[in-house]
């Protein structure tokens, strides 16, 4: 026998990705397809149809989705918080207890952890080159390898922030312009989820 087998299909769970500037609508969006994908999960009687939704709010976007998920009779259960801590916890926490979680914004989170330890080694000029390998490892311990791997369908939201490139104009002078646009978020997060 070989190491690869016939191909089956398993378990499957949504992690969604939703990037976008202020009042572009992602909170809308994730709050769609959080309904939606409660809907075919009762549809199809798949387990965990019958548990809340969850819902970590760094804004007031809860406030305003609420109403939508009362109207189609799916609990709405919302942690206010935008505390690393405070996610690392509700991602284990929203495992065997949601449908499905939203995480609205991951911007919110990333400024806080790196903000955080920015404060707690006295950076007074900003982060050091040195900083960014134990914030990238810590985040991709404690976020990053629980939303790919978690059992759950997980949607979070990101800011849009523009990329920018360094080039030298006609005169030789160093210009800086926008070259695209990406989450703000730790770099690699944007490559993270399936949607």
């Amino acid at each position: 026998m070989g190491l690869f087998k016939k191909a089956e299909t398993t378990s499957a769970y949504l992690k969604a990705g939703l990037m976008g500037f202020a009042g572009s609508g992602k909170t809308y969006t994730a709050t769609e397809i959080a309904i939606g994908l409660v809907k075919l999960m009762k549809a199809k009687n798949l387990p965990g149809s019958d548990k809340p939704v969850f819902f970590i709010d760094t804004e007031t976007g809860s406030d305003w989705q609420q109403p939508r998920f009362e109207a189609e009779g799916i609990e709405l259960q919302v942690l206010k918080s935008k505390s690393f801590a405070d996610l690392a916890q509700a991602m284990k926490e929203a495992e065997g207890n949601a449908s499905v979680l939203i995480i609205d914004s991951i911007t919110a989170f990333w400024l806080e952890f790196t903000e955080t330890y920015q404060r707690v080694k006295n950076r007074k000029r900003g982060l050091e080159f040195q900083d960014w390998a134990y914030l990238k490892k810590e985040w991709r311990a404690k976020f990053t390898e629980p939303f790919v791997n978690s059992p759950l369908h997980v949607i979070l939201c990101g800011r849009a922030g523009f990329e920018y490139e360094h080039y030298t104009d006609e005169a030789g002078k160093k210009q800086i312009e926008k070259s695209g646009v990406k989450m703000k978020a730790e770099g690699e997060l944007g490559f993270e989820p399936s949607l």
